[in-house]
């Protein structure tokens, strides 16, 4: 069956053949070999069930291609392919391309050099040197040398054996890595290339070096290897290259590459358009690549940006709008996406939530996936044994981490029994029905879906105590009691609603708002009351707002704040002292008193875990096993309820 017959469509490049029109692109989650540096067998395991999982192309990732100058961050620099030291190359990487090619997938590499983002501790072979396209000196104080032809013929020499290294290792596509502020990005932008001698100035010039790359690797692979590369569309900075300067430049590498990817942004000063989140739009990036098309390009054209809809995507390929669609935390949060969505299994894809936790854990070294806890663990999975028998197990919460526990427990073939108090699935992401957060709607609409399917009996309107236990005997209790907002000790509280356990719909929510709490709750409720033309003021009692989001979500939430300055209005040191039934009194550092206008007042100071009923059911002297998982033991995000609720239910054995 193929239920999107242009988005599941075959297409032979180069007689490279792809089974349809997905790619995975590169997410990171890599980890060396102690001996080789090559990819140890826990990456070879995660990729290979991204190639298992359907799509056409399994794209590795960035890799420097030389040890002197190339590299930007160490986590890369240790699984860097050294190509050029290795003896055997194949030897050593044939393990991870073989894992994809066996699974009808095409296994792709992302060649890059990081310029003058390099750091020379990260360089084994470095003598402290770091270059890019002109003369300067970082904030870190390290000099960047402006690159010479001579350096220029070194590095795109580099560029074309790693290639043709990574060819023999069994990679059959190249892509080079021409965005985001890289190294050829570097060059090619205004914002980065200020040279005023022949690679400065008009993009006929900022192209030279890197069409020197791109034809130095297609003259080393030659014509049976797949190029493809990424080209930041819109690069979101002042100063960055055009969508003029794009088309021309695309135009001038179709004779060396045959798939052109858009993306966005740049990771030095617009890097949350590189991943796209809740807060921006899904298909950003195909307006970019319906202008490529529109203007003469003639390579195959892909995308990154939200793709989460397979009709939209057929439709698009059948009008000639694109050729493939590139999905990164998509098939990380669901390595059978394109499997699912061929096949008419749309509903049961855990959907990508956009959050961008992923992506950040990079630069924290904690990267997981907040919706799927077994990205990264495939290996340590191994290490967990089969239940011994079925178990009766109690789930006590029907929010998204006992529904978590739940379906992992029923797949286990465990007898399952989740209470819920309310009258329906969802707990707090119950909030999502009204109009906000859409992302996660999909999510929790997605669990409820799942246990629904399954044989999972749920009690509604039902509260766990002793008595219940006495009755049903369980064997094994997961509690997922959730949490209750913390209730901020204000006089006239009892005219503010916390901001989502309130369920505000746009018709009760007024012109002026005032919400309580500087935080990523308030601070995204106040994009969508901005966008619905309300007047908000934000008090934040400390001198930091957004202090719980991350490096990706924050900046877009100040970036949509100067779009909106006129409406959006944060005080911060702001201690709010009462509340009205139309106004909000706050008192700032010089204790001097505001009386602002309010029509609806939200607060949102965090939230106290629910672990009353957790220590009544854990006083049954029956049970066998007994965990709390998720917000019952402290408030947290999303993934601290998924993660614990699966793992609880895998040592059910």
């Amino acid at each position: 069956m193929n239920k999107y017959p242009y988005l599941g469509s075959p297409l032979t490049i180069r007689g490279i053949y792809y089974r349809n029109r997905i790619f995975s692109t590169p997410t990171g989650l890599t980890w060396p070999d102690e001996y080789s540096g090559a990819p140890d067998f826990r990456t070879v395991m995660l990729y290979e069930k991204k190639a298992r999982g359907g799509a056409a192309s399994v794209n590795y990732g960035e890799t420097p291609v030389n040890a002197v100058d190339a590299v930007r961050r160490p986590n890369v620099d240790e699984i860097r392919p050294d190509f050029k030291r290795m003896v055997l190359p194949a030897k050593d990487w044939i393990k991870y391309t073989d894992a994809i090619t066996r699974h009808g997938a095409n296994p792709c590499i992302q060649l890059a050099h990081a310029g003058l983002f390099a750091e020379p501790f990260f360089n084994r072979d470095s003598n402290g040197t770091v270059v890019g396209p002109v003369d300067m000196s970082k904030e870190s104080g390290t000099h960047v040398k402006a690159m010479d032809q001579a350096d220029m013929d070194r590095i795109a020499n580099d560029f074309a054996e790693a290639a043709f290294c990574a060819v023999q290792a069994g990679f059959n596509q190249i892509m080079i890595q021409c965005c985001h502020g890289w190294l050829l990005a570097q060059f090619l932008s205004p914002a980065w290339n200020t040279r005023t001698d022949e690679f400065g100035g008009s993009i006929e010039n900022r192209a030279k070096f890197p069409l020197q790359v791109f034809k130095a690797v297609r003259e080393k692979v030659g014509p049976k290897v797949v190029i493809q590369t990424r080209i930041s569309g819109d690069e979101h900075q002042n100063n960055g290259w055009s969508l003029d300067d794009c088309v021309a430049f695309c135009k001038m590498i179709d004779k060396y590459v045959d798939i052109i990817e858009i993306s966005s942004g740049d990771y030095h000063n617009s890097e949350h358009y590189c991943w796209v989140n809740p807060l921006m739009d899904h298909f950003i990036n195909i307006p970019i690549a319906r202008e490529l098309k529109k203007r003469g390009v003639t390579s195959y054209i892909s995308a990154v940006g939200g793709h989460n809809d397979p009709k939209k995507m057929d439709d698009l390929i059948r009008e000639g709008v694109i050729d493939f669609f590139s999905i990164g935390r998509g098939i990380l949060a669901d390595s059978d996406l394109p499997k699912k969505w061929l096949t008419g299994k749309e509903e049961d894809v855990k959907p990508c939530i956009r959050c961008s936790d992923c992506m950040a854990g990079l630069y924290n070294g904690f990267y997981q996936c907040n919706i799927n806890p077994t990205v990264g663990q495939e290996a340590y999975l191994l290490n967990t044994p089969s239940p011994q028998s079925s178990k009766r197990v109690l789930i006590v919460g029907g929010g998204v981490g006992g529904m978590q526990a739940a379906i992992t427990a029923c797949d286990r073939g465990h007898q399952v029994t989740l209470v819920e108090k309310n009258d329906c699935l969802g707990g707090t992401l119950l909030f999502t029905d009204y109009g906000h957060k859409d992302d996660l709607k999909q999510l929790k609409d997605y669990y409820i879906r799942q246990v629904n399917k399954r044989g999972i009996h749920v009690l509604y309107d039902t509260e766990a105590n002793l008595t219940l236990l006495d009755r049903l005997r369980p064997t094994d209790i997961i509690v997922a009691s959730g949490s209750s907002p913390r209730i901020p000790d204000i006089p006239g509280i009892e005219y503010a609603k916390h901001a989502t356990a309130g369920y505000y719909q746009a018709d009760t929510i007024g012109q002026k708002v005032v919400l309580i709490g500087g935080g990523l709750i308030n601070c995204e409720l106040a994009v969508k009351f901005a966008e619905e033309g309300k007047d908000i003021t934000i008090l934040e009692l400390t001198d930091i707002i957004l202090r719980d989001a991350n490096m990706f979500i924050k900046p877009t939430i100040e970036e949509i704040f100067r779009k909106y300055a006129s409406s959006v209005h944060v005080v911060k040191n702001a201690s709010t002292k009462s509340i009205s039934a139309d106004a909000v009194t706050y008192e700032d550092t010089e204790c001097v008193e505001h009386i602002l206008p309010a029509d609806t007042v939200l607060y949102a100071i965090g939230s106290i875990g629910n672990n009353k009923v957790v220590e009544e059911l854990r006083s049954w002297p029956y049970w066998e096993s007994f965990r709390a998982v998720g917000d019952c033991t402290g408030a947290g995000i999303v993934k601290k309820a998924i993660h614990q609720g699966y793992f609880a239910a895998m040592d059910i054995l």
